[in-house]
């Protein structure tokens, strides 16, 4: 959660800095490896060098002690083909991925 402060208390900066306030918007994961997503408005696919992933869209297991041990995925991340709603900041240059939808 304090990551996801931090980048919010970032992309306000940015945003003052750029004058221009930022705006929700949604796109789809168009590949993994490297990360891309495209815009529902645009035709390029957004970079991974611009895109802030949140907790909430990470991969995330854990190490099953006792039993027969092993691992649990508690969240499973991006995959293509998700939806995702993303924050966009510093006049369209970054984004930030708030979740999938």
């Amino acid at each position: 959660m304090s990551e996801l402060i931090e980048v919010l208390k970032m992309i306000n900066q940015e945003n003052r800095r750029a004058e221009k306030p930022a705006d929700i918007t949604f796109g789809t994961v168009s590949s993994v490896s490297p990360l891309t997503i495209q815009l529902e408005d645009t035709m390029q696919p957004i970079p991974a060098a611009a895109l802030i992933l949140t907790d909430n869209v990470k991969a995330k297991t854990a190490e099953v002690k006792g039993g027969n041990g092993g691992s649990v995925v508690i969240r499973e991340g991006l995959s293509a083909g998700n939806k995702v709603i993303m924050l966009r900041a510093a006049k369209g240059q970054r984004y930030v991925i708030l979740s999938k939808v």
